[in-house]
């Protein structure tokens, strides 16, 4: 069984202060690596004017395991787990130049009509474009997120900049946009994102917060519809989440 293996180094823009790859950048290398597979077999946006169809993400999880610096030679490995009616799992690895593990990550797709905006049932001949590696990354569930109504913390206007090629925001953007819910100084080693709808352009997004033990839970609210677009989880390193937000002054958050 072949899994695909996306050779690069950690840019400028994947760095923190300290030039450790971020979890954000671990999600970029992760993104670009499953396009890329995905042009391989035929289906990505080039080929959208022959298959009329586009792989959207529904959920995904990522997990720092290892430090990497800015210009590190890393391997971004993913591959097919499975393949449903409509959804498919695909699971990734960055590993280093030594095959040291520094991130994991799983996330879950729709196949979509880009003529209906529908999901799309996954043809035979979709299906062997790609090859299944029966393969977890993790041994346990991400953490159920904290229940209620979070605190509204900010307000967002959506950007022209944000959107991509699908002509809606980016998946990563979703990120940036919980990021701005954080205070300055937060540590978090892993996070789950969960798309529940488009954002598209002349919206405005509201961020509510809620936390619970290590986890802060962002959602994605619509300003004015009260409609959920997105939740982002994330779980904090090394501490509670409750302790650690509680520690910010409030001309922080």
């Amino acid at each position: 069984m072949d899994v695909f293996s996306y050779s690069t180094r950690v840019t400028y823009g994947e760095v923190d202060g300290a030039l450790h790859l971020t979890l954000r950048g671990a999600m970029a290398m992760m993104q670009e690596a499953a396009i890329v597979h995905s042009s391989q077999a035929g289906y990505a946006v080039a080929d959208i004017p022959r298959t009329h169809v586009i792989w959207m993400l529904v959920h995904w999880r990522v997990k720092m395991v290892k430090d990497a610096c800015w210009n590190e030679a890393v391997a971004v490995k993913t591959w097919p787990r499975s393949m449903g009616r409509v959804t498919s799992v695909r699971n990734f690895e960055i590993s280093n130049a030594r095959g040291e593990t520094v991130a994991l990550g799983e996330s879950e797709w729709i196949l979509v009509s880009t003529d209906t905006g529908r999901a799309k049932r996954i043809t035979p001949e979709i299906a062997g474009a790609y090859e299944l590696v029966p393969r977890d990354v993790f041994s346990e569930p991400f953490p159920a997120a904290p229940e209620g109504e979070g605190e509204v913390v900010c307000r967002l206007d959506i950007r022209r900049s944000d959107m991509d090629t699908n002509h809606h925001v980016n998946n990563l953007v979703y990120l940036d946009y919980a990021l701005e819910a954080l205070p300055e100084g937060f540590s978090w080693d892993e996070v789950a994102v969960a798309y529940h709808r488009q954002l598209l352009p002349g919206q405005r997004v509201v961020c509510r917060r809620l936390v619970q033990d290590d986890l802060v839970a962002v959602d994605l609210v619509g300003e004015g519809d009260e409609i959920l677009h997105g939740r982002v989880l994330f779980r904090a390193a090394g501490a509670k989440a409750v302790e650690v937000l509680d520690s910010v002054p409030e001309s922080m958050v």
